[in-house]
């Protein structure tokens, strides 16, 4: 039994059809046949039945299938721990991310993280909303989700990173505009659009909203489009202050002093119990030790 093998059976298990696994593995069917026969003989017992063009793996090649993927993922963990003591991290960190941290928190993150640990480790960026990103990042299509905080994903932990302030956004020539903050009371009689009830910040809004006797027209899923609407119409956004704001010349963001500042905190989740390069890892920790929420600060901090 060598290595290869392993490697050969992890891929044919996965695709479940050899010419497709073979081709992934840039080696010809008869040579991967005849890897997998040679791992059966030299085990004593059939891994993979076939059914028409298919393969899938017996009773015991599932056994066997754990065991092996758990031993070359701790294999190639100790590689990357290996390369990074030679100063080489390498790996990409696959992150699902809501759209209002991605014009600033998520870059200025990774460029740090970058010019510290260098630039072998890729990301790839999703634009997602939360609901989606907590089944990604659970389910193991993504290993990081920035995100609001979510109850019943309880293999998830959430690690707060940001703040965002709920403000009023309104047009310059609005009623409002010259006002140097705005109260709940100040709403009374204006028409409200804020976030859409299917999404954690409308649901959490909506409440907010509703506990000083106001209700909003709820059916907008992000700044950009409520910014837009405020630009041209007297309608006032109740809305997350975001770089979407600065797309627009013609719009005053007003602060609510009434909202408590950790109204809105961007959380970093991940899955504690799933498999994670040590990219992902160092990303994580990265993270926490330096770009972590603190109330004390406007947003974000950075550690000494």
């Amino acid at each position: 039994m060598n290595l290869s093998q392993l490697y050969y059976f992890r891929k044919l298990a996965e695709l479940q059809h050899y010419t497709q696994a073979a081709q992934e593995l840039y080696i010809t069917q008869p040579s991967l046949s005849g890897a997998i026969s040679a791992l059966e003989a030299e085990l004593g017992i059939s891994l993979f039945e076939k059914r028409g063009r298919n393969v899938y793996l017996t009773k015991y090649g599932k056994e066997f299938y754990q065991y092996v993927c758990n031993s070359l993922q701790f294999l190639e963990r100790g590689i990357e721990v290996a390369k990074e003591h030679a100063g080489t991290l390498s790996g990409t960190v696959d992150i699902g991310s809501i759209s209002t941290i991605q014009g600033d928190y998520l870059p200025m993150v990774i460029r740090s993280f970058i010019a510290d640990k260098g630039s072998n480790v890729k990301f790839s960026i999703h634009q997602e909303q939360t609901n989606a990103i907590v089944t990604a990042v659970q389910n193991g299509i993504w290993d990081i989700g920035f995100c609001s905080p979510v109850d019943d994903a309880p293999d998830l932990f959430f690690v707060p990173v940001l703040q965002q302030p709920l403000v009023v956004v309104v047009n310059k020539n609005h009623p409002l505009a010259k006002e140097p903050t705005i109260t709940f009371d100040q709403l009374r009689g204006f028409d409200l659009i804020t976030y859409h009830t299917e999404q954690p910040i409308g649901k959490k809004v909506g409440k907010l909203l509703e506990s000083h006797g106001l209700k909003a027209d709820q059916q907008y899923s992000n700044e950009l489009d409520m910014s837009g609407i405020a630009s041209i119409s007297n309608s006032v956004a109740v809305i997350l202050h975001t770089p979407s704001l600065k797309q627009f010349s013609d719009l005053v963001a007003l602060p609510m002093p009434e909202v408590p500042d950790n109204f809105r905190i961007v959380h970093m989740a991940f899955n504690q119990k799933a498999y994670k390069c040590h990219a992902v890892e160092s990303f994580i920790d990265y993270v926490a030790a330096f770009w972590s929420y603190s109330p004390s600060s406007l947003g974000w901090r950075q550690f000494d």
